[in-house]
């Protein structure tokens, strides 16, 4: 009976070990890689055919993050500071004509944020009582070569709607943020309702 020699099982237990190792490298990069691909992915401005290195993609994520920090911190600033002109107005013209029934008007409120060379973030602070809705608004924008990524809505307990957009401008149109924004107050006082 031969038998066979110990150094044999040990050399196919190290390349097993080896190729299960390699294998567990290899499912780990590619994880690694797909994180760092979505990371890039979210990134404003990245040309998505053209593959960042992950040094360039995690500086850029940095760079990136304090920026959407800041806007958000403005955001707040921006919320709290139509809250209190919203507050301050319907106490000058009294509650008294709420309790006749009578709906105050709200003076519209417009807010442009610059995200990028091409994108742009606009607070609208209006009447729940505008004669045309908002998508009348989507479509002036659209025919000032702006396309909608994003929008959201929400609701004061009085007749107050907040309405968050983000735009993009197309290809060959360039963004004047302060006419965009006088623009955007001018179509939204037109569309306020009388009362």
């Amino acid at each position: 009976m031969e038998s066979i020699p110990s150094s044999g099982i040990s050399n196919d237990q190290a390349s097993i070990k080896k190729l299960n190792h390699n294998a567990s490298e290899r499912d780990r990069r590619k994880k690694l890689n797909s994180i760092y691909a979505s990371l890039r992915a979210t990134l404003p401005g990245i040309d998505q055919t053209r593959q960042l290195s992950i040094p360039a993609t995690i500086s850029r994520a940095l760079k990136y993050i304090p920026e959407l920090q800041n806007q958000v911190e403005k955001l707040k600033q921006r919320k709290q500071e139509i809250l209190s002109c919203v507050y301050k107005k319907g106490n000058r013209n009294g509650v008294d004509n709420q309790s006749k029934g009578v709906v105050r008007k709200s003076i519209p409120s417009v807010s442009v944020s610059q995200v990028d060379e091409k994108q742009v973030m606009i607070q609208i602070c209006a009447s729940k009582n505008m004669r045309n809705p908002i998508s009348d608004i989507l479509l002036d924008l659209e025919e000032e070569g702006l396309e909608l990524f994003n929008v959201s809505s929400t609701a004061s307990s009085g007749e107050v709607q907040f309405y968050n957009l983000h735009l993009q401008a197309k290809e060959n149109q360039s963004l004047n943020f302060e006419l965009l924004s006088q623009k955007l107050l001018s179509m939204c006082e037109s569309r306020e309702e009388l009362f």
